[in-house]
């Protein structure tokens, strides 16, 4: 059964005040520092929130770079929030570069393709300057169509479905970061080839350091 885009819209506008409220209670309440305290304790080392463009086309060869004509005012329609985890202190986790665990939910404000999402996040400074690039990989599971979808929505093939994508961004402060943030799903024909659209999405967010 498909959620109403009121109810959608409801949502996001209600988990959009709990975060800014969330943010602004940080730095005057001494419960809000310790909730902070207590997300550090469970590992939390950054949140970050933003609106993302649904639906934006690229290339075969490139499925990380949007076409211009794709890229459509009408299209913000989700909202991204997520936790960003710190790794794991182990032999294996400084193997394969010490990445960040994220932890993402994407609501679709129309009604579209809403999903949740589970990477690994690897922050690489960019020279000696306060701008960084943030390569993903990993996993979603979404609400869309996996077959037979109707005109304007997309044939997902797979409940779960593999995610890459990238964050470039710069640091504001020691404690505010603003990145740009690319990411694709789809099931590499895992599912059948027929129902392997994919979705790609791109935004602007906002990341609030705890560490």
């Amino acid at each position: 059964m498909w959620i109403k885009p009121r109810t959608w819209k409801r949502t996001a506008t209600v988990a959009v005040a709990a975060v800014l409220t969330a943010f602004a209670l940080s730095s005057t309440t001494v419960a809000a520092d310790e909730l902070v305290d207590m997300a550090r304790q469970l590992g939390v080392s950054e949140l970050r929130a933003g609106v993302m463009l649904h639906d934006v086309e690229t290339s075969y060869m490139n499925p990380l770079l949007a076409l211009p004509e794709s890229i459509d005012p009408n299209k913000w329609q989700n909202l991204s929030l997520e936790i960003l985890f710190r790794p794991p202190d182990s032999d294996w986790m400084r193997w394969i570069g010490s990445p960040r665990i994220g932890l993402e939910t994407s609501l679709n404000f129309v009604g579209k393709e809403s999903y949740a999402r589970l990477s690994s996040v690897w922050h690489l400074p960019i020279l000696d300057t306060p701008f960084f690039y943030e390569p993903m990989l990993g996993a979603t599971v979404h609400d869309g169509i996996l077959r037979n979808a109707p005109p304007g929505r997309r044939n997902l093939g797979c409940r779960f479905l593999f995610q890459y994508g990238f964050n470039l961004g710069v640091d504001l402060s020691d404690t505010t970061t603003l990145m740009m943030t690319v990411e694709h799903s789809s099931h590499l024909w895992l599912c059948g080839a027929d129902v392997n659209d994919g979705i790609n999405r791109a935004g602007i967010r906002m990341g609030f350091k705890l560490d």
